[in-house]
């Protein structure tokens, strides 16, 4: 049974929405607020949109059409997404779809826009791109653009999103529906979504790098088996992250329940307050995001 994005569920992202789906388990089945059926088109099954189609899913969400250029590259999404339909053509997705995640690098997308004109310019779906700085207007008078992040496939996931042009709140409803089956969804202004991306969409591989090479230290350095070390530092990582949300707490808390004073947590933090500020600057402004 289709579940309905709850309003007393939303929470703020400074002044903007933060949509949470209703149960993001497997089989919640989000589908859209509005009472009427809903196709869902996806365009690119590369690693997001891939993601997306496996999110969706997992999240048991009827009528997803999905199209990709290699033929191998898609059946091997399908096989993995059960109940995503595989369609032959990107102009099939546009035909049935009101809403087209077109999940590919800018100028792809605008040479799928460009391909398939006259049934965009007929059917006027809703195209919700990937990469900020789409520049769609030659195709769509209004989009969407995101940074999705890997972790949609588990139903976990994190997008962010803003609007070009003025798009209808039923429309808006559209995206963010199928999203919010996925994860967490945030609607951000345009001048900040390439810094958020940091914490979100690129966020899943600094993230895990950091966690791996910590691990893999303490392995190393006293002959213990790798993957022993890695599930330890998951672990703990989850409980950290239910402890916080759970009782409310920030990091300060969590080091005062951790650290004696004079002790080897305290010891270690004050290595980290030396360097890590300082690297955690360069590591953004290699990325842009500073």
């Amino acid at each position: 049974m289709a579940a309905i994005l709850d309003p007393r569920r939303t929470r703020r992202a400074g002044a903007r929405d933060f949509f949470i789906a209703p149960g993001r388990r497997p089989g919640t089945g989000l589908v859209s607020l509005d009472s009427g059926p809903m196709a869902i088109g996806i365009i690119g099954l590369g690693r997001l949109g891939g993601a997306l189609a496996r999110g969706l899913s997992r999240a048991q969400v009827p009528d997803v059409i999905a199209y990709n250029r290699t033929p191998s590259a898609a059946q091997q999404v399908i096989a993995e997404a059960p109940g995503v339909e595989l369609a032959d053509t990107a102009a099939a997705v546009f035909e049935r779809c009101d809403v087209v995640f077109l999940w590919m690098t800018a100028a792809a997308a605008r040479q799928v826009l460009g391909e398939n004109a006259e049934v965009v310019a007929r059917r006027r779906p809703l195209v919700v791109a990937s990469t900020t700085n789409a520049d769609l207007g030659a195709f769509v008078p209004t989009w969407a653009e995101t940074y999705p992040n890997v972790n949609l496939s588990t139903g976990q996931g994190v997008t962010l999103l803003t609007w070009v042009g003025d798009v209808p709140e039923p429309q808006r409803t559209s995206v963010l529906a199928p999203l919010a089956a996925c994860g967490a969804v945030y609607e951000v202004g345009a001048d900040e979504i390439d810094f958020y991306c940091a914490l979100a969409s690129n966020g899943p591989a600094l993230y895990a790098h950091a966690m791996q090479t910590w691990a893999d230290a303490v392995a190393d350095r006293n002959g213990f088996d790798r993957d022993l070390c890695r599930e330890m530092v998951w672990q703990t990582v989850t409980g950290t992250i239910a402890l916080q949300r759970d009782e409310g707490i920030d990091a300060a808390e969590v080091i005062h329940r951790v650290a004696h004073p004079g002790a080897s947590t305290e010891r270690g933090l004050a290595v980290l307050d030396e360097h890590l500020p300082g690297g955690t600057e360069q590591v953004l402004q290699a990325m842009g995001r500073w």
